[in-house]
């Protein structure tokens, strides 16, 4: 189920119980869904499934074991971010 965030503000607990009968409400604001209501168990078993991104266990890693400070890293992103055409195949290469 798909509903605009006006009509959730009015009823947010009946989206609620929806939710905990095993219906996802999606919510949209401006025609975009921006958030979602789910049940706990849908929650919990998202949770168990999750395995977390190279960037995350990355991060993890640096903050457990040294790594680089958080302004290095920071550096270093927007370092690619800015040089990204270096370091993507350009078309007229081939």
């Amino acid at each position: 189920m798909t509903v605009p965030l006006f009509n959730v503000k009015s009823k947010f607990s009946e989206y609620v119980t929806m939710a905990e009968n095993g219906e996802v409400v999606e919510i949209t604001k401006y025609g975009r869904t921006t958030a979602v209501i789910i049940s706990i168990d849908d929650y919990k078993k998202l949770q168990e499934n999750y395995r977390p991104s190279f960037v995350e266990k990355l991060k993890e890693w640096r903050k457990n074991d040294g790594g680089q400070t958080e302004e290095e890293y920071e550096n270093f992103s927007k370092s690619i971010s800015r040089n990204k055409e270096t370091y993507s195949v350009s078309e007229a290469m081939f």
